[in-house]
């Protein structure tokens, strides 16, 4: 995904000047202007003049830890906002297990484990020597005692030099017996479980036009997904014996934060969809993304449709314990609260 990457260089400029924006919290049921969601949905701002936020995520006591961009992971409370560590290089996964937070950052994997009540946290790397390049290590998510991450490509298209470069690997919790699980993904950024079953986004290539789709996969163990010369459902060549995707997105979108929508205050219609956080075209002026798109499924397939435009750069998704979905906008340092009227 050398969309997010790239971009995120490119605008290190306007996330120093964001940063010294003082941050503030803001009630949820503050209306707000600029987004268009479905009839029946209102918008708030649930906290501002973060810088970059790439990640989310909900913790056991209850508080919002989002991962920005500078290296920090940070606290949302009603008190305000607090770093709880700091110094990770592009940091564009956070995931909680066991009590303990995750944090993917370029080229590894770190563990913050936090004091009982939660006021301090240490941090302990389990994994590095990671490869990156054009891409890195992006996304986390837990199943059955393995920590699963997606390793993003080196190049935009091309045979890798190290095996783990486009994949999903997987590791024990303690970041010992690392593996590949699923190989062929350009760049895997947003990964969720459901239903028992490991879900990821991928950004297809950016040389061959607009004709390479986004994707969210079903991932299981040993599949090849295509990456670089087969994408969608049988397009390039090369795709006997790959995965096709189970849903396509715009190309150039840069799909990246996913989360499926457990919660019940919003309908029905929409439990168990995906949510799909799409970054936004910066190879041409396609203008795709800029959108959370919505994943429906029936018979193992997916149709996709916007569900909230108007953002900058989302990048990242969660579902709250009250239903609301949340969504992390880079290029604002804004994360929004939407929910179902009357919530």
């Amino acid at each position: 995904m050398a969309r997010v990457h790239t971009c995120i260089m490119m605008t290190r400029c306007l996330i120093a000047i964001a940063f010294l924006i003082s941050l503030s919290i803001v009630s949820p049921a503050r209306a707000q202007g600029g987004l268009s969601l479905p009839a029946g949905f209102h918008a708030g701002i649930y906290a501002e003049g973060l810088s970059g936020p790439t990640a989310i995520a909900f913790g056991p006591d209850e508080r919002l830890y989002v991962a920005q961009e500078n290296g920090a992971v940070r606290r949302i409370a009603p008190n305000g906002i607090a770093t709880v560590a700091s110094g990770f290089n592009s940091p564009l996964g956070l995931a909680w297990h066991n009590r303990k937070l995750y944090v993917s950052f370029r080229g590894g994997i770190a563990v913050l484990t936090p004091s009982q009540g939660y006021g301090k946290f240490t941090t302990k790397v389990i994994v590095s020597g990671l490869p990156v390049g054009r891409h890195q290590n992006d996304g986390l998510a837990f199943r059955g005692g393995w920590m699963y991450v997606g390793v993003g490509s080196t190049c935009n298209a091309c045979v890798e030099g190290d095996p783990r470069s486009a994949t999903i690997m997987r590791f024990h919790l303690d970041g010992s017996y690392g593996q590949i699980f699923a190989r062929g993904l350009r760049n895997p950024y947003g990964l969720a479980i459901y239903k028992g079953k490991l879900y990821a986004t991928d950004n297809g290539r950016d040389d061959f036009g607009d004709s390479v789709p986004d994707e969210l996969n079903l991932i299981v163990r040993g599949g090849n997904y295509g990456w670089p010369n087969c994408w969608g459902r049988g397009g390039g060549s090369g795709c006997a014996g790959t995965r096709y995707p189970v849903a396509n997105l715009p190309p150039h979108a840069s799909a990246d934060g996913l989360a499926f929508y457990t919660g019940r205050s919003f309908p029905a219609r929409y439990r168990g969809d995906a949510f799909i956080a799409e970054y936004g075209d910066t190879i041409n002026s396609l203008g795709t993304g800029h959108v959370v798109q919505v994943v429906h499924f029936s018979g193992g397939r997916g149709t996709v449709s916007t569900f909230a435009s108007g953002f900058s750069n989302p990048l990242a998704v969660t579902v709250s314990k009250g239903g609301a979905l949340l969504v992390a906008d880079f290029g604002t340092g804004i994360i929004w609260h939407i929910q179902r009227n009357g919530y």
